[in-house]
């Protein structure tokens, strides 16, 4: 059995999360043709909003695993909606439950506010949790349901408002898990973590990183073949600390320095000192996506195993969908996939768009992906009023899955201006539908994933003069843009389920 470790699964998710779940949908793929082992998305921290998450990214209930729901015994409860007015604890022949809009209600007792219920969101009338007041309207309780309609936590307060415990229940309604918060030095903080009556007995932790470890090192006792991947930086020196596994691997996701002109004698981020440097030791091998960032780590730590396994493949349903035609086009559109923040330049698209709209008046730039802060996008959106393109762009946030694959399909080019990327899964995805990239010389996964002038274009590093010049070159040209469609879609079939099964069989040997 496989098990991807990371923190959580959000609502809005990184490439990190997405790669990672999407692994875990390929090995499961595999898994029933007896070709790989069985995979789970194991996350750390609580979130009460799991099962709608994960949902979100294509994950089923017996794919991922949270530590949480894993000593709560909720592991795998279906979903039943409940609904503030059917609450069993409250009973309505003393107690009045009284609407204030689709938000929240409050639960009165002759005429007092004794308790205030806000509702989910995006639902309606859903409980998400019920704040209970003393006769001060002092906050005493606050319980928190999870999506899938059962009580999950409780936290209680002090008298001045401030968190002490929190405890986190099973079914039955018991606490199974306890943290006590204090004040350190003016600021609350978790003091301790309890973990109760887990096979007939009682557990403390300083930490949650303690009660992590005890989890895993839980699921490798229980289970003979147990094989870890440290997906999150964060966690890498908790996994190399795990006991009784077959393998522990590392996948590095991102770039490993952050002058990537000097990826060997650069300053490694300290994200990456616990992998690479004091604890690399105890993985079996340190995986990238590119043999360019094998070969740079292998030159500067020759005396750990760098192995080379792109994170991303590409199942038979997405790759038998008809890639995008010319004349399916309303008009010239080109696409950003990717997290909106500074290392991913975004604006560097928006300049593109402004220079190639002079040429081509009906092209038009649409951004899929949410804003690392809200001052990125009124930055994003005050570039484009300023270069007078406003009416040209869209920004459609972060989607879904379905509605991403749309996009690749309403699509005639997608553009890449990050300061560099470890490997480039939205290409790999937008070539699946037959869209041709433009992208920056930058490392590493620029070489690997376009053929300059075949599949589209790379072009010198923050030259965005270049990368209009060519945007216009492929949207002029009908049949230049249905060949580097074509190659494009072709080289999609190199990540094709089959093929990675292979690499990565090779791999894990």
């Amino acid at each position: 059995m496989y098990y991807f470790v990371s923190e959580n699964i959000f609502a809005y998710n990184s490439g990190t999360e997405h790669a990672q779940a999407k692994r875990v949908q390929f090995f499961n793929r595999e898994y029933q043709q007896n070709r790989l082992d069985q995979a789970a998305y194991v996350t750390r921290d609580y979130n009460r909003f799991l099962n709608r998450d994960a949902a979100a990214i294509g994950l089923n209930n017996d794919e991922v695993l949270n530590m949480y729901d894993y000593f709560q015994g909720t592991t795998n409860v279906p979903r039943k909606k409940q609904h503030l007015r059917l609450l069993p604890q409250l009973p309505l022949d003393r107690y009045h439950i009284v609407g204030h809009g689709p938000n929240y209600s409050t639960v009165e007792d002759k005429g007092r506010v004794i308790a205030r219920i806000n509702v989910m969101p995006a639902t309606v009338g859903l409980v998400n949790d019920i704040t209970y007041y003393d006769r001060a309207d002092n906050i005493t309780v606050r319980e928190n349901f999870d999506w899938r309609g059962f009580k999950s936590s409780v936290d209680y307060f002090h008298p001045d408002g401030q968190l002490a415990v929190q405890q986190f229940l099973n079914l039955a309604g018991d606490p199974v898990i306890e943290i006590t918060h204090m004040n350190v030095n003016g600021q609350l903080l978790p003091s301790m973590y309890k973990l109760k009556n887990y096979l007939g007995h009682d557990y403390r932790f300083n930490s949650q990183e303690q009660l992590f470890l005890f989890f895993l090192n839980e699921i490798a006792r229980q289970q003979p073949d147990v094989t870890l991947i440290s997906d999150r930086r964060g966690l890498d020196h908790i996994v190399a600390a795990v006991q009784g596994t077959v393998h522990k691997y590392a996948y590095l996701h991102g770039i490993h320095v952050g002058n990537v002109k000097h990826p060997v004698r650069g300053k490694l981020y300290d994200a990456y000192t616990n992998v690479l440097e004091r604890f690399g030791g105890a993985f079996t091998a340190i995986l990238v996506s590119t043999v360019s960032q094998q070969k740079d780590l292998a030159s500067r730590y020759p005396a750990l195993s760098i192995k080379v396994a792109p994170d991303i493949s590409l199942s038979p349903v997405t790759l038998n969908k008809a890639p995008v035609t010319l004349q399916k086009q309303p008009s010239h559109q080109l696409i950003y996939v990717g997290r909106l923040s500074p290392e991913k330049r975004p604006d560097q698209a928006l300049r593109v768009l402004a220079k190639v709209v002079k040429t081509i008046p009906d092209a038009t730039l649409v951004y899929y992906g949410y804003a690392a802060s809200q001052d990125i996008m009124d930055n994003l959106q005050t570039l484009a009023q300023k270069l007078e393109v406003t009416d040209h762009v869209t920004f459609g946030g972060y989607v879904n899955e379905e509605k991403l694959q749309q996009a690749y399909q309403q699509a005639q080019v997608i553009l890449q201006p990050s300061i560099a990327e470890s490997f480039g899964m939205n290409l790999v995805e937008a070539m699946g539908g037959g869209v041709p990239a433009i992208i920056y010389d930058v490392p590493y996964g620029a070489h690997v994933l376009v053929a300059d002038g075949v599949n589209g274009y790379i072009v010198p590093d923050g030259s965005n003069n270049t990368m209009a010049q060519k945007v216009v070159t492929l949207l002029s040209d009908d049949n230049l843009w249905s060949q580097m469609s074509t190659a494009a879609y072709e080289k999609a079939q190199a990540f094709a389920d089959d093929k990675m099964t292979i690499m990565w069989q090779n791999v894990l040997k």
